[in-house]
């Protein structure tokens, strides 16, 4: 039969590994909008500079398109979150 204070124990443990598990998911929510926002960016790169585009028009779209992927996952996860 478990005790008060080893119950006491067992929750302490377990909310801290629950906010190291909080905090990694953070991180790696991060790392997959920073991410995707870096394939849509070498994506629209690759699109833009086959057009006949010049080279610093197409780095403008592909920040562009970085700034913009990566806003749209981060308001996604956050949308996700909520409910």
């Amino acid at each position: 039969m478990t005790t008060p204070a080893q119950l006491r124990t067992q929750n302490q443990t377990l909310t801290q590994d629950l906010e190291r598990a909080t905090t990694k998911i953070k991180y790696l929510k991060i790392a997959l909008a920073v991410m995707t926002g870096i394939i849509a960016s070498l994506i629209t790169y690759l699109i833009v500079g086959n057009l006949d585009a010049t080279p610093l028009l197409s780095v403008g779209w592909s920040a562009s398109a970085f700034i913009v992927t990566t806003g749209f996952v981060f308001t996604i996860q956050e949308k996700i979150a909520r409910s």
